[in-house]
């Protein structure tokens, strides 16, 4: 199944739903403390006009995390000049570090008056605004549509040669049950919901997943996924939060009811100072598998599936990335279905803006890469009752986001999988590709 939900180019995880926005860029980074801070101390009460002495001893206060005395550092140096908009822009930064949105939404305006304001601070003025008005809303929500069509070489998800294993022995497959390349059309949407219960970050968090696929003529995988979750986020101050919650998985394939899922999860993420933010979840389902006339021995998958994983998205420099390691255990009623999995997927979103047609558009290209390694519990006797399966799977692609008008896009994407596995049956390579709108909001 999970070869299935890869080659409809959707990342499929309980928790992508969850993490928040990115928060804006610092207005300064903090350096490290001197030994000049009492220095300092001494001087600006010596020197109390001198702006220079001031923004020093305020720089040195916000290392030490002492952002009281930044805050009245830098309110003195308005005193002596109001007409300051990177030293009003530092104050707002401190306020809402302190929480104080309202007060500091009124530094962050004053910083922008007038029409002399650096680019750079409206810039960064803005994004603060953004982020207080999201963090002051009562709830927040967010949707994202996809729609396309998507050409695979392998749509079926068959052997690289027809020459498999069967009770033991080589054997031919029938060319009918070889790889298949087909088109199809998809539509995907993932929308969230917190309703927002206190300033702290406790909320009660919803989201949903939908995915539907059609094949041109391979109909036997066409796939349809619903996935809900609900919980409850408890902050731990700004940065940081936990979250218990609810799963409810319902997919079709061929057109039929393959299998339900009920579960659960915890979820816990860190904001890690300006480098990014860290999420990690567990999670755990059981999943009901239903026989088809496709699939008439489904229902042997059966069984409880744990999934752990860590989530980043980092910036270092001009470098961003994100990255998912995570560790799948699977127990179902035939052995030869149980698999314990370990993954580690890469993306390097690179973010650029262009005129097009003299109006500047948002432009995302985002290189991937994966490896998973999957080893099963027991041999399969219907394929080699002596050999266990072991899988090592390939992932390599990319991603091109453009933006079209406001909220609307267009995403291309192309993926090569390659499974390298010790039996032939499931030695297989995939190369997909899909282009079709977004539509975020």
């Amino acid at each position: 199944m999970m070869g299935l939900l890869a080659a409809t180019g959707i990342a499929i995880s309980g928790a992508a739903a969850q993490q928040a926005g990115p928060a804006p860029t610092p207005a300064s980074a903090p350096v490290s403390a001197s030994p000049d801070y009492d220095t300092l101390f001494a001087q600006m009460y010596q020197r109390p006009s001198d702006l220079d002495v001031s923004f020093k001893f305020a720089h040195e206060a916000v290392a030490r995390g002492d952002y009281e005395a930044a805050i009245g550092a830098l309110e003195r140096m308005l005193f002596f000049n109001p007409e300051l908009p990177r030293v009003k822009l530092e104050l707002g930064v401190l306020y809402f570090k302190l929480a104080s949105y309202e007060i500091a939404r009124g530094y962050l305006l004053d910083a922008i008056k007038g029409t002399n304001v650096p680019a750079d601070i409206r810039a960064q003025v803005m994004a603060y605004l953004s982020e207080i008005d999201r963090r002051l809303a009562p709830y927040e929500y967010s949707v994202f549509m996809h729609s396309g069509m998507r050409y695979q070489t392998n749509a079926n998800i068959g052997p690289n040669g027809l020459q498999v294993r069967a009770l033991g022995q080589d054997a031919i497959l029938d060319p009918r049950y070889g790889k298949k390349p087909d088109w199809n059309t998809f539509q995907t949407v993932a929308a969230t919901y917190a309703y927002k219960l206190n300033l702290r970050g406790d909320a009660i968090e919803t989201s949903f997943l939908g995915l539907n696929s059609r094949q041109m003529t391979q109909s036997r995988f066409n796939l349809g996924l619903v996935e809900v979750t609900a919980g409850h986020r408890v902050g731990l101050g700004q940065d940081s939060s936990f979250k218990y919650y609810a799963i409810g998985d319902k997919v079709w394939l061929g057109d039929y009811s393959y299998f339900n899922a009920l579960g659960g999860g915890l979820s816990a993420r860190t904001q890690l100072g300006g480098l990014g933010l860290v999420e990690g979840y567990v999670e755990t389902r059981h999943r009901r598998f239903s026989d088809s006339n496709y699939f008439p021995t489904a229902s042997d998958q059966t069984g409880d599936l744990l999934t752990a994983a860590i989530l980043t998205d980092f910036r270092w420099g001009g470098v961003h990335w994100t990255t998912r390691a995570g560790y799948d255990s699977n127990k179902a009623i035939a052995d030869y279905n149980s698999y314990k999995r370990y993954s580690i997927d890469v993306a390097l979103p690179i973010e650029f803006v262009l005129p097009v047609f003299g109006t500047p558009h948002a432009f995302v290209f985002a290189p991937t890469a994966g490896f998973s390694q999957a080893n099963y519990d027991a041999p399969n006797f219907i394929v080699d009752p002596v050999i266990v399966r072991r899988d090592q799977e390939y992932r390599y692609g990319a991603i091109f986001d453009a933006q079209l008008v406001d909220n609307v896009g267009l995403r291309t994407q192309v993926t090569y999988t390659k499974i390298d596995s010790n039996l032939p049956n499931y030695r297989t390579n995939n190369l997909s590709a899909s282009i079709g709108p977004t539509l975020r909001f």
